[in-house]
Parts: structure tokens; sequence; C-alpha cells
């Protein structure tokens, strides 16, 4: 499980680095769909992560995990919004 969690902690570094170079539509999309799938995983596990749930080493992966959300939709989302709303006018 704690892998998991390091997967998608490192999939958010990259959509860090993706939006720090320049920004990619196509990318962005692929590791949005790997975050989707862990996210998935991770409900499906659910209950194991309620049991594991006070584990310092969890506690610290998920504050970790949460802080990096929130930084990345704030600078990553308008682009990618933008992005999808000229791909639809192109269409």
């Amino acid at each position: 499980m704690i892998q998991k969690l390091e997967i998608l902690d490192e999939n958010l570094n990259k959509l860090d680095e993706i939006n720090n170079m320049s920004f990619s539509f196509e990318n962005f999309k692929e590791i949005n769909s790997q975050i989707e799938k862990i996210l998935v995983d991770l409900k499906s596990n659910e209950e194991t992560l309620k049991i594991n749930k006070s584990s310092q080493e969890y506690i610290n992966i998920f504050n970790n995990i949460l802080n990096k959300i929130g930084m990345l939709e704030t600078k990553i989302l308008p682009k990618a919004n933008l992005l999808a709303s000229f791909s639809k006018s192109k269409s």
C-alpha cells in the first residue's frame, strides 16, 4: 500500500515538472490517467488504509500528497482548462 502512495507521490512530482517545463496537455493527460488509476486502487483498498491510517509513515505520506495536490491544482488547473477549451474549439 505504501508503494502505491509513493507512486502517486512520484506522479504528482511529474505533474509539477510538466508545469515547470513547456506545458504539454498530452503529458498532463497521461500522468493524470496514471494518478486516477492509483486513486481507484487506493479506494478499493480503503479498509486497509483505515487500519494503517494511524501509522506515522502513512500520515506523513498523506500530508505530503495533500500539500502537493493543493499546490498543483493552483498551478496547473488553469492551464489544463485553457488548453482543453482550445482543443474543444478546434473540433
